[in-house]
């Protein structure tokens, strides 16, 4: 049982803590922690990366995580990314803010190589 136990807080406690090492985990666990609030529309997409979901409705979750990958690996452009979180998950007080932090962390590579409306 003391094992099981300590197996979860580990668990738990490495999903919590800041990676400083590359991929995309890496990067939602970075903009968890570097842009609280990290709320979009009504949800607040950086607890909901820290607990696995909880924290916002699952469709704008996996629409949030999916468009935020595309954005991470060069596939969008920041400008897509907005618009396209802005009419799925809907606009909010802190979009904007939200938006600005997470682009502001993409590694060199993805912030300024994509094609305006890629």
């Amino acid at each position: 049982m003391l094992r099981v136990s300590t197996a979860l807080c580990v668990a738990f406690c490495g999903c919590a803590t800041p990676a400083s090492g590359d991929g995309f985990d890496a990067f939602l666990r970075k903009i968890a922690t570097e842009c609280k609030p990290l709320i979009i529309g009504s949800d607040d997409m950086g607890q909901a990366i820290v607990f696995n979901g909880l924290g916002a409705a699952p469709e704008h979750y996996n629409t949030f995580i999916a468009k935020t990958q595309a954005l991470y690996g060069g596939g969008i452009s920041p400008q897509v990314y907005r618009d396209s979180l802005n009419a799925f998950v809907g606009g909010g007080s802190y979009n904007a803010r939200s938006f600005e932090c997470i682009v502001a962390r993409l590694p060199p590579s993805t912030k300024g190589d994509q094609a305006p409306g890629k």
